[in-house]
């Protein structure tokens, strides 16, 4: 009798244990993690999707992943006790399995208000604009300009397939007789070869990404900045809604936050060309 009831109560404990987490912490027992903070114990996971953008994300080499934003993603997810996995994927079809939660995250991404529906973002873990890079020549005339000017003008911009640089280029989206003048290719190697060639007469790109593929393909003093330079709006890694939820993205920005006010992240970032602050070293001459 003893046994049986001794079973029993063992019987009703786990299954106890297994309906209410909490009820690990009113033994004194520590309760499993979980990336997402429900204490479920489900490993932390998560999928992350790139596509071939250097020195951001890129395919070394060796075979590898890397690039600062896979560098300094791989440092957080170390700190967070989770598990990164990476997919190749092109950056629109990435937003598509995005909303599924196929994938968990994508980096560098803007908070466009369409996306905002099944995606959260945390904080940037860069702070770089988006520049209009021009033929040399060309420097002088977009003074005192923006991007709208210039294409009532009759400029011809050059952009990538599924890539939104701010709410200014978005506007001039939204408008058929201006964006008309934009033309969008998969690529930016076939851009700033576009732009070489006065096929376009201006190219929207990041800071860094720009000086590291003008600089390879020895463009770098044929084709150069403006001051025409989109503001940092929001957004950052996007987090599919499907499968993360806001506590983790807190705790992802937290570790981030830790991260920027260490030594770590800025030699995470020096290979790159930036300072500890995240800032653009320009190139010597």
């Amino acid at each position: 009798m003893r046994t049986v009831l001794t079973t029993a109560l063992t019987t009703m404990l786990a299954a106890a244990l297994a309906a209410v987490p909490t009820a690990a912490l009113l033994l004194g027992l520590p309760a499993p993690a979980r990336a997402d903070g429900s204490g479920a114990a489900t490993p932390c996971v998560k999928t992350l999707a790139w596509s071939h953008d250097p020195p951001n994300t890129l395919r070394l080499a060796d075979g590898e992943v890397g690039g600062v934003e896979i560098d300094l993603h791989r440092e957080l997810f170390k700190a967070l006790g989770c598990e990164l996995r990476l997919e190749e994927l092109p950056f629109a079809r990435a937003l598509i399995e995005l909303q599924s939660g196929r994938v968990d995250l994508i980096p560098a991404t803007l908070a466009r208000p369409e996306r905002l529906r099944y995606a959260l973002f945390s904080k940037p873990l860069l702070y770089l604009h988006n520049v209009l890079y021009v033929r040399a020549a060309d420097v002088p005339r977009t003074q005192g300009l923006r991007l709208v000017d210039l294409v009532d003008r009759g400029w011809r911009l050059g952009g990538q397939v599924g890539v939104v640089y701010g709410s200014e280029f978005a506007a001039l989206l939204d408008d058929p007789r201006r964006a008309a003048k934009i033309s969008r290719v998969p690529h930016r190697a076939s851009l700033w070869k576009m732009l070489d060639r006065q096929r376009v007469d201006g190219v929207l790109a990041n800071q860094l990404t720009a000086q590291h593929e003008l600089g390879s393909m020895g463009l770098e003093r044929r084709l150069l900045p403006t001051g025409i330079a989109l503001p940092v709006e929001s957004g950052g890694t996007a987090w599919s809604r499907a499968s993360t939820d806001e506590a983790f993205v807190r705790r992802f920005n937290q570790a981030l936050d830790s991260l920027r006010s260490s030594k770590r992240y800025g030699e995470l970032l020096a290979p790159y060309g930036l300072s500890p602050s995240g800032q653009l070293l320009q190139r010597q001459p």
